[in-house]
């Protein structure tokens, strides 16, 4: 379709309908070298496996040309007995709108005259969507979109609907590399892990049955509160990385247990340079800890967990407006103390300040006296980084990430579709991390689906 362009300016709907015009266009001229390319691949492809050009006469050969196509029918792998048959159609979904009448080649196995199973490198069979739809979805996933929003964009792209449960299914197909990764073994142990636990909710199938809005049979579902304990490792070098995480239903010592087994057996350990686990004020944690690696690496508790929780009191015993300069001074010389030059000179510090604020605020005082042994193991671990090792404010930024996906998820439907959230979002702060783009990480994650079952 022409387009007529006068020397006037265009404005309004006129405008519109021109540039609507213009983009129509490009996708149809987008589309139709699209299917152009697409489809010289599938023939170079099938020139690659038989071995010779189109046209070329096949030859008798005694030596074996074998491929990885298989006859369906007698699973003859020569090549040398395979033609090829023509072409069937089939419509394709692409990130740049609907491919109709996709031209695939299709080839016969002169043995038995059955169609020859085609496995191509370029397109997947039964697939409606191809490849580019698949590293979308991981994409948006990643950047915390929802399925509907998704959906909405697709349905938009290619004016037709998309169900949720299709992404969904597109999404969940990396499941395998979520076991890969917490198989994978690390050839140096962090110097320094942080632990600690997010609450999220998922969703549990009853045996119970009822009819949902329009009348279809579901199983019945509730919300069950669970706790995503995860571990995020350190090394010299400024590296850093989510270790490992465990979906548990509490922050129990057998729980805790788990994970911290998997990192023993993933080669965490103090032989391979593991000194020191940061944890939170949690008893069941700390039992773990004792149990998985004894006495080989140091145990300290978190800075500002013990500081939060001396804030709390305060603000119970220092009630009020005309309390709250006292309260600052409180936490700020509180805070002072870790900023000591060694542990002995902490310990002072603390002697000072409790002499000062006992009488105002005992409670106070007594959370903060209250192991603070525990909370200088790192003044032991001078050359190391003290951001990484006296509190775990670092795993809780990395948790509040999750935390945005979590909120904009409301609820999982499966513990895999939670275990999936999970590591797209672990990728996308890997990539953030160490400067690389999400863009190019979430779309090899699809090859990298390949690589683990090709």
């Amino acid at each position: 379709m022409s387009i007529t362009v006068t020397v006037a300016r265009f404005q309004g709907k006129q405008r519109q309908e021109i540039i609507q015009e213009v983009q129509k266009q490009m996708q149809e001229g987008a589309l139709q070298a699209i299917k152009q390319v697409l489809s010289a691949c599938l023939e170079a492809e099938v020139t690659a496996q038989l071995g010779r050009e189109k046209g070329e006469p096949r030859r008798a050969s005694s030596h074996e040309r074998e491929t990885d196509w298989k006859c369906g029918h007698c699973g003859c792998q020569d090549a040398n007995h395979f033609t090829r048959d023509g072409h069937y159609k089939r419509n394709l979904e692409t990130g740049y709108g609907h491919l109709q009448a996709l031209h695939v080649p299709m080839v016969e196995c002169q043995r038995c005259h059955h169609d020859v199973i085609c496995t191509f490198a370029l397109l997947e069979k039964y697939e409606r969507f191809w490849i580019d739809f698949h590293q979308d979805a991981l994409f948006s996933s990643g950047l915390g979109q929802s399925l509907r929003a998704i959906k909405e964009r697709w349905s938009g792209q290619l004016r037709s609907p998309v169900g949720l449960r299709t992404i969904n299914e597109i999404i969940n197909q990396v499941e395998p590399l979520v076991h890969h990764m917490q198989e994978q073994h690390f050839p140096e142990a962090p110097t320094v892990v942080q632990c600690d636990g997010i609450w999220v909710t998922i969703q549990k199938q009853k045996e119970a049955i009822q009819p949902d809005k329009t009348q279809r049979k579901r199983h019945q579902r509730s919300g069950k509160k669970v706790v995503i304990l995860v571990a995020l490792g350190f090394w010299p070098d400024g590296r850093r990385e989510i270790l490992d995480w465990e979906i548990a239903s509490s922050e129990d010592h057998t729980q805790w247990e788990l994970l911290l087994k998997r990192l023993w057996v993933r080669e965490v350990t103090a032989e391979q340079g593991l000194k020191m686990i940061v944890r939170d004020g949690c008893g069941g944690l700390g039992e773990a800890v004792a149990l998985v690696y004894g006495n080989s690496i140091l145990d300290q508790r978190c800075i500002f967990h013990k500081l939060k929780n001396v804030g709390d009191k305060v603000r119970s015993e220092l009630k009020g407006k005309e309390h709250k300069d006292t309260r600052k001074t409180l936490m700020e010389q509180a805070a002072l103390i870790y900023h000591a030059s060694h542990a002995g000179a902490a310990r002072q510090q603390l002697c000072d300040w409790s002499q000062t604020w006992r009488p105002q605020a005992p409670d106070a005082v007594a959370t903060l006296e209250r192991d603070f042994e525990h909370t200088l193991v790192f003044y032991q671990l001078d050359a190391v980084t003290r951001e990484w090792i006296r509190t775990t404010s670092l795993l809780e930024r990395t948790n509040r990430e999750f935390r945005r996906k979590f909120r904009q998820a409301v609820t999982f439907g499966s513990v895999t579709g939670a275990h999936v959230a999970i590591y797209l979002q672990v990728q996308r702060l890997h990539a953030c991390w160490t400067k690389a783009n999400w863009w190019d990480v979430s779309h090899a994650l699809s090859f990298s689906l390949g690589d683990l079952y090709p």
